[in-house]
């Protein structure tokens, strides 16, 4: 069996594991700057959200706007005040670039504490 080799950080793969060569032309919706994504409010549960449960909730807000074919490009989180057990976190987001194929998404979660977390996250289609 043929294998690759990182060599960054010395892991090797099989070669079926390597990802087919990608012959088509890059596709993106027509989504214009300043396109406000649908509002979504979710409960924490009996647990607070961390830095990682934060961060799927920012990216499963934007990867179910954009559909089954976006491609996350980039996921850039920075938390604010804590969202604790019971706290309702709404989260918005904003179309803010469009260029170059890449769509650029800001997010906004906010609970009654104040805001969240902020982030921006990159999409192609």
């Amino acid at each position: 069996m043929r294998t690759l080799t990182n060599p960054r950080r010395g892991a090797v793969f099989p070669a079926s594991c390597r990802p087919a060569p990608w012959s088509g032309e890059m596709w993106t919706p027509d989504i214009r700057v300043g396109t406000e994504l649908p509002r979504r409010e979710l409960p924490p549960g009996d647990a607070p959200l961390t830095l990682l449960a934060t961060m799927t909730v920012v990216e499963g807000y934007v990867t179910g706007w954009a559909g089954t074919d976006a491609f996350l490009r980039g996921l850039n989180v920075r938390l604010g005040v804590p969202a604790e057990a019971g706290d309702v976190v709404t989260v918005t987001g904003t179309v803010t670039s469009g260029a170059s194929g890449v769509v650029a998404v800001e997010v906004r979660a906010r609970s009654a504490r104040g805001v969240h977390a902020t982030g921006t996250v990159r999409l192609s289609w």
